[in-house]
């Protein structure tokens, strides 16, 4: 038995080698398919061009919704592509959406990849949009087609669909979905093929070659290594604690079919893999990226999920605000899906120069994004040639103008009653950060709709969100020292403002001494009126001055002594405040009024708290002014009398 387990794990090895070599190979062959431009042209490009250039084309954007914006900064930083989304294409003809598509082509210095969710379903932009009719099971999810008429119909569909998404001027479909998952309910569910990790190993050896007909539409294995039955990371963070064995045996398996079918693309999710790196999600994940390049050698390109999720946000914000996006091409990303392209490229270039990315990785990014789009046709010489960034911010480009849609049915009969309803504010524990919950009527506007924040006072935008799973949001925004007023929008126009309130920030109060916590500040005033009168009694005891200030003396230097210990009380019975500070990490507590002993405790931290001496600057001033007059009498009395 032994002899036959080492003889059957021997072709085991063999097979998953063999495999991984084919899976190369024709990942190889796809992208190096030559269409326009040679691969000498690709590499000249790539050796000339600057590195902001190249760190450029590394980045696709949600579309901006000013189109002028859009050309301007597609010209300027050179980006690699835009996502498209329900926004830009609600209200439009089809061949006004075409239209906008070639305008921002036109605009690029190398052709655009244009990416769309196109899974069907309740990821279905076409449909959700308006832009297409529902026709059958042509947009539904591959689950439902596969039920109702078998892998003919799911293939048939997907042919139809990427022929469809060319001729709108969409060249890359975020699909198909290579996830498995084991639980109704759960947030993947829905999109998975749902027959288990095999028969969704074989959906896919036959639907990745469909949508890639004819090298009209890349496709997208996604998400790397497997969404399984974590939570929605469009709203924060999620995890999977299954070790690498079980993933390579189960949820990695549909995705070695789809990169043997020769997949243009794969698409790394933002869930963290407790066993396999418990520290960053796995869009920030060298070692779960080493998975896709050395366990499979695949050399499509790996793009991020969008870096504006919550997860991501969240892991940024617990890790001082660190650039996602110089951790997503540290991890071994060719793109990265976000919007804040103009921070991020000066991030990265800034990284690449102090050697923290080689360049020569920026390199080979480039090489296979452009291999890529010469594969799907995009590429002409002339593209790799370079020009200036065109300037489109002018009065005399054109918009398009929006006469209504006739080729659908009304969007918002699509999109439900167009509501937005919050259903509770929470706070942290130390009740600095608010998270307002809500949801949106529409559940199919995950990942293509954008909450924003806004002070109903001043108009000022606080922070964005995108909406998850089944339109649930949560906008996490700081809280002030005034209860704020928030206007909660979409950049779907068809959903009216909701306006909500969140509480103030509860200031902390001050702790006056560590003995006393409780008592310190209920005494408060009548220490103040006590050490009032005491002062005013010492004024009439002129005989006693000399002795008073010498205990004064005595006070300051028994502060000085024992300013290091663990904690230190000095009194003097005429002179009384409290005052709480630090020194090296040790409590140190003054009761003096003496302008000395203050001085030494708050020299002694410049971040100490020293609360306010009880007693005025100017009683004590009269105080010694009447001391030095009254021994200057005794003084001349004592002569006169000596005379």
């Amino acid at each position: 038995m032994k002899i036959k387990r080492a003889f059957t794990s021997v072709i085991a090895g063999f097979s998953i080698a063999v495999g991984c070599l084919a899976i190369n190979n024709l990942s190889a062959n796809a992208a190096t398919t030559q269409n326009g431009v040679t691969n000498d042209q690709i590499n000249q490009y790539v050796n000339n061009a600057t590195l902001e250039q190249k760190v450029g084309q590394m980045y696709v954007s949600r579309t901006l919704q000013d189109p002028n914006q859009v050309k301007n900064d597609v010209s300027k930083y050179n980006l690699g592509g835009l996502i498209v989304y329900d926004a830009d294409m609600k209200g439009l003809t089809q061949q006004q959406f075409k239209d906008k598509m070639k305008s921002f082509q036109d605009s690029a210095q190398t052709p655009l990849l244009v990416g769309v969710d196109q899974e069907g379903g309740l990821v279905s932009r076409l449909t959700h949009s308006g832009l297409v009719q529902q026709n059958g099971n042509q947009f539904a999810f591959p689950r439902k087609q596969y039920e109702e008429g078998g892998m003919k119909e799911v293939v048939d569909d997907a042919e139809k669909n990427a022929t469809l998404l060319r001729s709108l001027g969409i060249n890359w479909n975020y699909a198909p979905d290579a996830d498995y998952s084991t639980k109704p309910g759960t947030f993947m569910w829905d999109r998975t093929f749902g027959q288990g990790y095999q028969q969704t190993a074989d959906y896919l050896s036959k639907v990745v070659p469909a949508w890639q007909h004819d090298n009209l539409v890349a496709s997208t294995l996604k998400h790397f290594p497997g969404y399984g039955d974590a939570a929605d990371t469009h709203t924060g963070f999620a995890e999977n604690s299954k070790s690498l064995t079980e993933l390579e045996n189960q949820d990695m398996v549909p995705f070695k079919a789809g990169m043997k079918a020769g997949a243009d693309s794969v698409m790394v999710t933002h869930v963290i893999y407790n066993k396999i790196d418990p520290e960053y999600p796995a869009s920030l994940s060298p070692k779960i990226n080493s998975l896709i390049r050395n366990n499979c050698n695949y050399n499509g390109v790996i793009v991020t999920d969008a870096l504006e999720m919550g997860a991501i946000t969240d892991f940024a914000k617990e890790h001082g605000n660190a650039s996602v996006d110089v951790l997503a091409v540290k991890a071994g990303n060719d793109m990265i899906m976000t919007t804040d392209y103009a921070t991020g490229i000066k991030e990265i270039v800034s990284a690449v120069k102090a050697g923290e990315i080689p360049e020569s990785q920026i390199n080979a990014s480039v090489t296979r994004i452009l291999q890529l789009k010469n594969k799907l046709g995009l590429l002409k010489p002339e593209n790799l040639m370079f020009r200036k960034p065109t300037n489109n911010n002018n009065n005399n480009t054109s918009t398009i103008i929006n006469p209504g849609n006739t080729d659908h049915k009304n969007p918002s009969v699509i999109s439900g009653n167009n509501s937005i309803t919050i259903s509770g504010i929470t706070y942290n524990n130390d009740k600095k950060v608010a998270f307002i919950n809500g949801k949106v009527s529409d559940p199919a506007a995950e990942g293509s709709m954008i909450m924003t924040a806004t002070s109903a006072n001043t108009g000022k935008k606080i922070t964005t969100a995108v909406v998850g799973g089944k339109g649930v949001f949560a906008i996490e925004l700081p809280m002030t020292n005034e209860v704020q007023n928030v206007k909660i929008t979409s950049d779907d126009d068809s959903y009216a403002a909701v306006t909500t309130k969140v509480e103030a920030i509860k200031a902390d109060k001050p702790v006056v001494n560590t003995d006393q916590n409780n008592k310190q500040n209920s005494s408060t005033e009548k220490q103040t009126n006590k050490q009032n009168n005491s002062v005013k009694d010492e004024v009439n005891i002129t005989l006693n001055t000399e002795k008073q200030a010498n205990s004064a003396k005595k006070n300051t230097q028994v502060v000085s002594k024992n300013i290091n210990s663990e904690k230190t009380t000095v009194t003097n019975p005429v002179y009384k405040s409290a005052i709480k500070t630090n020194y090296q990490g040790k409590n140190v507590i003054t009761t003096s009024h003496d302008s000395a002993a203050h001085a030494v405790a708050q020299k002694s931290n410049n971040n100490a708290k020293v609360l306010p001496k009880t007693g005025t600057k100017e009683n004590i001033v009269a105080l010694f002014g009447l001391a030095i007059t009254s021994t200057t009498a005794l003084f001349g009395l004592a002569l006169r009398k000596k005379n």
